[in-house]
């Protein structure tokens, strides 16, 4: 399923008065590939619909899973479990466990798309959530919805508007202040209504983007039959066949790519000719890697989003040994030593082992999780718990191993405790 934008208007009471408030909904796509573009759209200005399949169980909608990901992006964002197709299975969730652990969760309902059975009750629920997000009624300068309804025009008509567009645009309404601009262009970045990245000054010098353009643009590299078949390998001709579309003209095509560098979504093979979608690596590992090394360190997560690994892929690529990278695996050659990294998305961990010249393996140690310290701290809430797995000491505390590592590198230390 596509990622697409739709607008729907709902009617809220506040006392007497009626007001009209325009939704902006989000539809992403559940395919797992999907996920790590979810981050251009996971804000803390929203309500969250998580729609199950009533005829699958809690494990196999990856409840938590969702709940997790919607926690460490969204915030306190309200959540409505919605359990779809009850024509066929009711709804077999632990209810109260679930509203205990995740206090967001706002209303469980069941529904039924096909004999619209609970849709009703969902429109409400909607509607009464949305009454009652806090931001809703803040009031805001009538010139801010005037450059809010201009840049939803300029989006239609060319996808992407310059940074100095913007504030011309800010000039033209009274809008001049610094502080101002910046709280505008965030607040439509908030609701969906535009892609701007002000946080981040890499991202920023992108511009202002139509986020439909943004998201299906990548969703059509993502989903592309040939790409996979190329093991993820993708060229600039192949990249003129998927795009070629009026919409993405020739020179903008690099621009998506761009776009997916930036969120660690791939990488240069060779510069503006060719790249990697980790994401579409073949699952296996190599059947010839032979490796020798020693377990050195494990994170054990709460839950696992799949882009931890591909992002630490990203990261590190020019430390890949020899082609050995698979899509929940690398091998890493930094300096003397050879290091192989894991992901089991199913046991929800990350193992690290080394191999090499003996006293520069904790600098190569560190190299890692350094990097991927560096991921776990942009996904809020993540914390996962860090183990030493040296044999002599299975059950090390990880300070402890750490604070070894610095003495025998120091050649002050010359046994684990």
């Amino acid at each position: 399923m596509g990622d697409r934008e739709s607008k729907t208007k709902g009617k809220s009471k506040k006392g007497n008065q009626k007001t009209e408030i325009k939704f902006n909904i989000w539809d992403f796509g559940g395919q797992e590939i999907m996920h790590a573009t979810h981050q251009f759209f996971l804000t803390k200005r929203s309500l969250y619909l998580l729609v199950l399949d009533s005829r699958l169980t809690q494990e196999e909608n990856r409840v938590e899973y969702w709940l997790k990901i919607i926690q460490s992006f969204g915030g306190e964002s309200p959540v409505l479990i919605v359990g779809n197709k009850i024509d066929q299975h009711p709804l077999d969730i632990d209810r109260t466990g679930l509203q205990k652990k995740y206090p967001n969760i706002v209303g469980i309902l069941e529904t039924s798309a096909a004999t619209g059975a609970g849709i009703e009750e969902l429109k409400a629920a909607i509607a009464e959530q949305v009454n009652n997000l806090p931001h809703v009624r803040d009031l805001l300068p009538e010139t801010w919805f005037t450059i809010k309804t201009k840049l939803e025009e300029l989006g239609r008509q060319s996808n992407f508007i310059t940074h100095d567009k913007y504030l011309e645009l800010c000039a033209e309404n009274e809008v001049s202040d610094e502080t101002s601009q910046r709280t505008l262009i965030g607040f439509l970045h908030d609701l969906g209504v535009v892609l701007h990245f002000q946080d981040d000054p890499r991202l920023e010098a992108l511009g202002i983007l139509n986020p439909q353009w943004v998201t299906n643009g990548v969703y059509k590299i993502l989903n592309s039959h040939t790409l996979f078949q190329n093991k993820g390998v993708l060229t600039v001709s192949m990249l003129d066949e998927i795009l070629n579309l009026p919409e993405y003209p020739r020179g903008k095509r690099l621009f998506i790519v761009d776009m997916m560098k930036k969120f660690e979504l791939c990488y240069d093979i060779e510069a503006d000719k060719t790249f990697l979608v980790p994401d579409l690596l073949p699952k296996d590992e190599p059947a010839e890697l032979k490796f020798n090394g020693v377990p050195a360190f494990e994170y054990a997560y709460p839950v696992l989003p799949s882009s931890v690994i591909t992002r630490f892929i990203v990261r590190m690529n020019q430390k890949i040994d020899d082609g050995f990278v698979w899509r929940t695996g690398v091998v890493l050659k930094i300096g003397e030593n050879k290091a192989l990294v894991k992901a089991d998305i199913e046991d929800r961990k990350i193992t690290i082992a080394i191999d090499g010249v003996e006293h520069t393996r904790r600098d190569a140690l560190s190299a890692i999780r350094y990097q991927l310290d560096e991921i776990h701290n942009s996904i809020k809430g993540l914390d996962p718990r860090k183990t030493g797995t040296n044999p002599e000491a299975p059950n090390a505390d990880p300070m402890i191993m750490i604070i070894c590592f610095k003495l025998e590198r120091d050649g002050e230390w010359k046994y684990f405790p």
